[in-house]
């Protein structure tokens, strides 16, 4: 414990997943006190036309969302 589940439109070559993880793990490592030995992340790509089910399930009326976005369709982004 922790994992992170990053879930993002498009699909991150190797070296920008491995940036972006370092990054996440960093933070959890600095601000939660965790060591990096029990933090876990993961990262799914996912196409315009999956996230609207990504939205739905997990974004959507969350109570857990500490970030939400600034859109509330997830067809338009608006």
């Amino acid at each position: 414990m922790p994992h992170i589940d990053v879930k993002l439109i498009g699909s991150p070559s190797e070296e920008e997943k491995k940036r972006v993880v370092d990054k996440i793990a960093k933070v959890i490592e600095d601000e939660l006190g965790k060591p990096r030995r029990y933090i876990s992340v993961s990262i799914e790509s996912k196409s315009f036309g999956e996230w609207e089910d990504v939205y739905n399930a997990e974004i959507k009326n969350n109570k857990n969302v500490v970030l939400a976005p600034g859109y509330t369709n997830p067809r338009t982004f608006q």
